[in-house]
Parts: C-alpha cells; structure tokens; sequence
C-alpha cells in the first residue's frame, strides 16, 4: 500500500526515493504545491480506483492518514 502511494507521488512530483514516512505531514512536503495535492490525491484515486470524499480531505493531515483511509475503502 505504501509503496504504491511513493510511486503516485513520484508521478506527481517527479522525485525518486521521496523521504516521505506515514508520520509526514502533506502540507509539509516541499515538493508538493497546493495544485500538486490535487494532483496527487486524483493520482490516488486513480490508483486505487476510489473517490476521496471533500469531507475526508479535510481530515487527512499525514500520509499515515491516507494509507489508513485507502486500507478502509480501496479495493
């Protein structure tokens, strides 16, 4: 699970062997632009074929946020 939210992150930003843990806050990634998070959450969803609700996303402060949301709702 973590490792295919790694590789949607490097198809977002373009960095290889981003260190990024499950206790990394997303608004703390400098590689991530606010359009960036857009476009990693759309990753995400591609990824793992499931909508990540508004309501959610306000929710989701860390990475360890979205992996335990994706284990609860992806297929």
């Amino acid at each position: 699970m973590f490792e295919r939210i790694l590789k949607v992150f490097t198809e977002v930003t373009g960095v290889e062997n981003p260190d990024i843990t499950p206790k990394t806050k997303i608004n703390k990634i400098p590689e991530l632009s606010s359009l960036g998070v857009v476009q990693l959450i759309c990753g995400l969803e591609d990824e793992f074929d499931v909508e990540i609700p508004n309501s959610v996303l306000k929710k989701i402060k860390t990475v360890g946020d979205v992996v335990k949301f994706l284990e609860k709702n992806a297929d």
